[in-house]
């Protein structure tokens, strides 16, 4: 039980290992021991440099399925993903999945693994993949007698589900959840009522999730106190749908109140919905204000690194969505461009956030393009056409064909404006059959563009007739 002192013994046993000819097995031994002490001490920066240090020395000696090797892989994983490397964890979770069904008596909680990489997936929006690890860590969940753990990994497999569109399924798994005796008076109760609400907004059951909603808020637990800031969020988002601007900032204030004050990333999603509140309700000037304010709190701030930047970036972001509905395209693009390259350097260029961000990027540009000369335009348009074309591919080789179904739907639906444009009506035809064939909710407003879409090709086919 003496942490300090099992710590001090191993570091003492290092220092002599050191001095020992051929000590390369017994040293990542006593380092692998030593970096989980430290993460057990939450100093996980200081074991996470012994850990690193003990699986290279292990890989050096041993073979990548090596018992000791996926051991230390293991710990390496759970501890990136303490610090928030989701990269690395995931990329170590990875190697851990593909040994599991190749090494008899592996040495790591296989349901501990298949969850942290299902949540690390789900984060990273690759649903799909997310999906298929939290059935397998319900799968082996089933044999581990931990009836808590069992719920916890239902509940994030419903939310994935959700996220990907299978409702159905994913409120069965709520109902079995809510059903559930064992779970009364517990937090993944509430979390299940509060995500179960989300999932009827996505139906269309708009009013049933709002007394949800309004039960939870009412609900005098500490363990609701948790949820209440991010169910004003979302009646606040609800409220701005249906056009009551005061009522969504008397929501979002109190999701603000009930926010800590270090908590960068309430304070930066609340204050943004804020922002995008009075841009919808024509107050560029209040939405505008709001989100340079926000710039100005970050440059108060001690914040640094890949999240804060993110953060950053989906402020310029909407700063470039204000800056183009006040015709102000030369600010539009900028802001656009400064959250493009935050999203490269800190996403990668694959990603699906990224890909989005060329694509509005490209429609600044297209939009810019619309007030020069023919012979200017055409290679602003050729050049977006081709960004957009990759965009694109990039979007269809991510392989989840239901998770971006509306990325491939907008980006076809601006390629057949492009192709009215170039004067090419069969192609413009060509992608609004194959749009068509992508299941779009009703109400998007992508509906509407593609009718817009469909007019243009037969004012074209009309003019080539004549």
């Amino acid at each position: 039980g003496d942490v300090d002192k099992a710590t001090s013994i191993f570091e003492r046993k290092l220092e002599f290992v050191k001095t020992l000819p051929n000590n390369e097995e017994m040293k990542s031994d006593t380092m692998h021991k030593i970096g989980c002490l430290l993460a057990h001490k939450s100093k996980p920066k200081k074991a996470l440099k012994m850990l690193d240090e003990a699986l290279r020395m292990k890989k050096l000696v041993f073979d990548g399925k090596h018992k000791s090797v996926l051991e230390t892989t293991w710990a390496v994983a759970a501890t990136s993903q303490t610090l928030g490397d989701n990269d690395k964890a995931l990329k170590e979770y990875s190697v851990l999945m593909d040994n599991m069904k190749l090494v008899d008596d592996i040495p790591v909680d296989t349901v501990a693994v298949h969850h942290s990489a299902g949540k690390l997936l789900f984060e990273g929006g690759k649903t799909d993949k997310a999906v298929q690890s939290f059935r397998q860590a319900l799968n082996a969940a089933e044999f581990s007698g931990n009836a808590q753990l069992k719920s916890e990994i239902t509940l994030n497999l419903a939310n994935a589900l959700s996220t990907r569109g299978e409702l159905d399924e994913a409120m069965k798994l709520y109902g079995t959840l809510l059903n559930t005796k064992s779970l009364k008076k517990t937090k993944v109760l509430l979390l299940t009522r509060f995500n179960r609400s989300l999932s009827l907004i996505k139906m269309g059951e708009v009013e049933e999730a709002r007394d949800v909603l309004h039960k939870i808020a009412k609900n005098r637990s500490p363990m609701a106190d948790d949820l209440k800031g991010n169910i004003y969020l979302t009646l606040g988002n609800l409220a701005v749908s249906d056009g009551n601007t005061e009522e969504a900032l008397g929501y979002f204030e109190k999701s603000l109140d009930l926010a800590e004050k270090d908590d960068i990333s309430t304070h930066t999603h609340t204050k943004k919905s804020i922002a995008m509140a009075h841009l919808k309700a024509g107050q560029t000037g209040e939405a505008m204000s709001t989100l340079e304010d926000l710039l100005q709190d970050f440059s108060r701030s001690d914040g640094k690194g890949k999240s804060v930047n993110l953060l950053k970036a989906e402020i310029w972001n909407c700063l470039a969505r204000v800056y183009k509905i006040e015709e102000d395209l030369p600010q539009a693009k900028n802001f656009a461009k400064l959250a493009l390259q935050t999203y490269k350097a800190e996403l990668g260029e694959n990603n699906p956030i990224t890909l989005r961000n060329v694509a509005n990027l490209q429609l600044i540009l297209l939009e810019e393009a619309e007030d020069l000369e023919k012979s200017e335009a055409k290679s602003v348009i050729d050049a977006a056409k081709f960004e957009l074309e990759e965009t694109l591919e990039a979007f269809v080789s991510l392989d989840d064909p239901w998770t971006y179904r509306l990325d491939v739907a907008s980006l076809k639906t601006n390629l057949g404006f492009i192709a009215i444009w170039q004067g090419k009506p069969k192609k413009a035809k060509k992608l609004v059959r194959q749009i068509k064939e992508i299941e779009l909710p009703p109400e998007h407003t992508l509906v509407r563009q593609i009718m817009v879409l469909e007019e243009r090709i037969e004012e074209l086919e009309m003019k080539k007739k004549k």
